[in-house]
């Protein structure tokens, strides 16, 4: 039987799904599904695929659902962020208070708001974000030195303002070196970066 033939047998019975309880006979002639004990059963080979669509289903569902609570989240604390913008009036209270509303919400090692110097982050610059205003991975020690003060597992660091003259560096770090990674979304990040950006422009 071709190919044709085949899909021509698959609409017929897609379209007639009582074929086989019509002539049982068929099913003694078929090799439909061969249990252990060696005997044919079209019913359990039907439960096995359905049950298997719905462990897939359940997967997504359960990814889908997990993603939902996790995005909810980030958009919490960072509304808690941009509340902030709108009630500190000066760097230091609100790198304190970025720092610790940051920490607290995402269980985090350390996060810090520092202005750039041209003098003192110039190489960070060029080896890091020479084609794009962020990093998500793992830094070298003297990168984690330079940000921190300390060692980390991984961090996620974002230029505030344009990528070749910035106006400070937005840097979150975790004991995880797994938690930050390339392919991770900055949307919530990248949008309050944004108001970041005109807040400090004022102070």
């Amino acid at each position: 039987m071709n190919e044709l033939d085949e899909r021509q047998v698959v609409d017929f019975l897609e379209q007639n799904s009582d074929f086989l309880q019509k002539h049982p006979e068929l099913l003694s002639r078929l090799s439909i599904y061969n249990e252990p004990n060696g005997t044919t059963s079209l019913v359990r080979r039907q439960q096995n695929l359905l049950q298997n669509k719905n462990r897939e289903l359940t997967s997504k569902l359960s990814h889908l659902i997990e993603n939902a609570s996790n995005n909810e989240h980030i958009f919490k604390v960072f509304n808690q962020c941009h509340r902030l913008l709108l009630k500190t009036n000066t760097l230091a209270e609100l790198q304190e208070k970025l720092s610790q509303t940051l920490c607290k919400g995402f269980n985090l090692l350390d996060c810090q708001l520092t202005l750039f110097n041209p003098d003192i982050h110039q190489t960070l610059l060029d080896q890091r974000f020479s084609q794009q205003p962020s990093f998500l991975g793992r830094l070298s020690q003297d990168e984690q030195m330079l940000l921190f003060k300390k060692s980390v597992g991984s961090a996620a660091v974002y230029l505030v303002g344009e990528t070749t003259k910035p106006t400070a560096i937005l840097a979150f770090a975790s004991k995880d070196e797994a938690h930050y990674h390339p392919e991770q979304s900055s949307v919530f990040v990248l949008e309050f970066i944004q108001a970041l950006t005109i807040k400090l422009a004022q102070i």
